[in-house]
């Protein structure tokens, strides 16, 4: 019997499939991200999507020198940007985007050309990696349909994956783009802090350029990055297929929850937040979530207690004091870390583990010669998972 998360769960892999089949296309627009790039061009994440410039920029496995706050300069700058659900009006990124319209750098899109505006016209875009329909997936609560939906998992997997292209396209042009090494790694913050310019005709602040001098990095074949990325998640994802009770039971306590008049509230550390998931604003969503944190006392405010609900996928090993004393207050804690669940975090009738195996400190694709990985895992998985038990909390509740 196919429960709801693993309904989900499966309709996540079809699109992993779907993406998979799109790689030549996808390496193609890397490739062609990464001449201009080769050429002297900056590469930018513009807020078009809100969420994509945090996403993209300043992540463990992504670019050191990727670009914020930058306006282009020339058809070789390139700007890679996400487009938010079009069935959604958004005047500030209507505005953003018709700026990068006007402008002069070279636009590619996390996205389908038919979710464009009005006012964009496709041809002013060098590329688009596909996107999902946004009215893909599962149930509904309220306005928020569909509930559980795959637009989210669809942009993050297809927006990394061709930044993986163009890190080995570049690769292939002879230059190795500045990798970001994640600071749970030993080291990382001298490493790093090694990579930044400093300059003082004005006020200091650190820049890093976006390839390396005078290193060289075995070339890897086109279609590699994003081959490995796709099969590092597709076995997430039967890891997760694996804990269908864990994620019923989490579900059924969601319900309880909310049916009971207590909350509900989640944090996932690993990059997946309201912004990305697209949750609308306001009080009418089932879930309340808080700011990311890792540590469990900042993730689990001490105004939950007997009866709430406390779901927390973290970024870091787990403080066995601090999850028993969660516990401890009669909070039902669903609880996740990518280094594992320690040997005394013993079983208790408010825990539930879930286990994410995403690789600890992020970065999931290996570039042989060099010492950092690419490609961060963290928030897609997280992604599936909230989704695979809020569809399970849906069932529960009786939505449709």
């Amino acid at each position: 019997m196919k429960t709801p998360a693993l309904q989900y769960i499966r309709l996540a892999r079809r699109r992993l499939n779907a993406i998979a089949k799109d790689l030549p296309a996808i390496t193609s627009m890397g490739q062609d991200m990464a001449g201009r790039l080769l050429k002297g061009g900056a590469l930018f994440a513009p807020k078009v999507a809100k969420y994509w410039p945090s996403e993209f920029c300043g992540r463990a496995g992504g670019l050191m020198g990727a670009r914020q706050m930058y306006v282009g300069q020339s058809r070789q700058d390139v700007g890679l940007l996400a487009l938010g659900d079009p069935r959604r009006a958004d005047a500030r990124a209507a505005e953003e985007l018709q700026k990068l319209v006007d402008g002069k750098a070279t636009l590619f899109v996390v996205g389908r050309k038919e979710d464009l505006p009005s006012f964009a016209p496709a041809g002013r875009f060098a590329g688009f990696t596909g996107d999902v329909d946004p009215g893909e997936g599962l149930f509904g609560h309220g306005e928020v349909r569909p509930l559980a939906t795959l637009r989210p998992f669809e942009q993050l997997v297809r927006g990394w994956t061709t930044t993986g292209e163009f890190i080995t396209a570049c690769m292939r042009g002879g230059k190795m783009p500045v990798i970001w090494m994640s600071v749970w790694h030993e080291g990382a913050p001298a490493r790093n802090t090694s990579l930044m310019l400093f300059g003082n005709l004005g006020e200091p602040r650190p820049m890093v350029p976006l390839f390396h001098e005078d290193r060289f990095i075995p070339p890897l074949p086109a279609g590699y990055a994003a081959g490995e990325f796709l099969r590092e998640l597709d076995g997430i994802i039967t890891v997760l297929e694996k804990q269908a009770d864990v994620l019923a039971k989490a579900g059924a306590w969601m319900a309880e929850a909310s049916t009971g008049g207590h909350k509900v509230h989640a944090v996932a550390a690993g990059h997946s937040y309201p912004a990305i998931l697209e949750l609308p604003p306001g009080d009418g969503y089932p879930v309340e979530w808080g700011p990311a944190s890792s540590e469990i006392p900042s993730a689990v405010p001490e105004r939950l207690g007997a009866g709430d609900v406390a779901i927390h996928f973290g970024y870091g090993p787990v403080n066995v004091d601090h999850a028993r004393a969660v516990l401890a207050r009669g909070v039902r804690f669903i609880h996740s870390s990518p280094y594992g669940r320690p040997a005394q975090l013993r079983d208790h009738r408010n825990l539930l583990w879930l286990d994410l195996p995403w690789r600890p400190a992020d970065a999931t694709v290996d570039v042989p010669g060099y010492g950092v990985r690419i490609l961060p895992t963290s928030s897609s998985a997280d992604t599936v998972a909230y989704f695979a038990m809020l569809c399970e909390m849906a069932q529960a509740m009786g939505w449709k």
